[in-house]
């Protein structure tokens, strides 16, 4: 498990955009965390920094959104929030139909749909701190199937952010 503390929603931004530069299609990210702690602030600076120039929000009402992001390979960003599925119905969103080696799926409140998740994934869990956008974050790698990819991708993400972070990117 990975932990670390960002203080603003630019710095929660800013990780995800470095996730960004090491994303591999395939990928499954679940973002965890209480209401308004930074799981869609963390996909828009993803997305943001994947060339999706639509704007991202929450698609709580929706419950899945895609976009496609631009580049030599077509790659789409999944974004879900099951939010609305706490009393059922999770079958109706068929994830297995997004889980494809051209995506990478965000899923928020991923408890549930706990019955349709796949093996393997990268959970980060955003904790709310004192203050109105300090967070902590857990970044921990679940399953065995490809868990071997997932870590190499978090080391390389965390190497990445260490760096910036001693650098005082974020000033």
């Amino acid at each position: 498990m990975k932990l670390l503390s960002v203080n603003s929603s630019q710095e929660t931004q800013y990780l995800a955009a470095e996730l960004a530069k090491v994303l591999q299609p395939g990928t499954v990210v679940l973002l965890d965390g209480p209401l308004g702690s930074g799981k869609t602030t963390f996909t828009q600076g993803l997305g943001k920094a994947l060339g999706i120039r639509r704007a991202i929000k929450s698609p709580t009402y929706t419950i899945v959104k895609e976009y496609s992001i631009e580049g030599d390979k077509p790659l789409e960003l999944i974004h879900i929030d099951a939010y609305r599925l706490e009393t059922g119905g999770a079958d109706s969103i068929d994830l297995h139909s997004y889980l494809r080696p051209d995506t990478v799926v965000f899923i928020e409140w991923s408890e549930y749909i706990a019955d349709y998740l796949p093996e393997t994934f990268i959970k980060i869990g955003f904790v709310p701190q004192n203050e109105l956008t300090a967070r902590q974050i857990e970044i921990t790698v679940h399953g065995e199937k490809e868990a071997k990819k997932y870590e190499q991708l978090v080391a390389e993400w965390m190497k990445n952010w260490e760096r910036n972070e001693s650098e005082n990117v974020f000033v």
